[in-house]
């Protein structure tokens, strides 16, 4: 017999597509800002559902360069980078000094 057995097909759609919808929910994730293992894990489990849920998430935080961190003015809510070693830092947008929390 030539061609693909109709359990060649269940096949396919058994270990094939899980692993199309986790790497493209990954890839999106990854754009966003979010965890690509995190969402590789749901397209893989979910399918469509995981890659809608990636498509529709809102984008995470940037990471803060190397050496800095990021920290949140808990004036007015505006996130920075600061150096780790500082004592305190003045928030950029409303200028108020705060300590930094270790």
């Amino acid at each position: 017999m030539n061609g693909l057995q109709p359990w060649h097909w269940l096949v396919l759609l058994a270990f094939v597509l899980p692993f199309v919808f986790g790497l493209v929910s990954a890839n999106i994730a990854k754009k966003k800002n979010r965890s690509e293992i995190g969402f590789l894990a749901l397209g893989f489990f979910f399918g469509v559902i995981g890659l809608v849920v990636a498509l529709v998430v809102s984008p995470g935080q940037p990471k803060p360069p190397p050496g800095m961190r990021g920290v949140t003015c808990p004036r007015c809510n505006a996130r920075q980078y600061v150096w780790p070693n500082g004592g305190d830092y003045e928030c950029w947008q409303c200028r108020t000094r705060n300590p930094l929390a270790v």
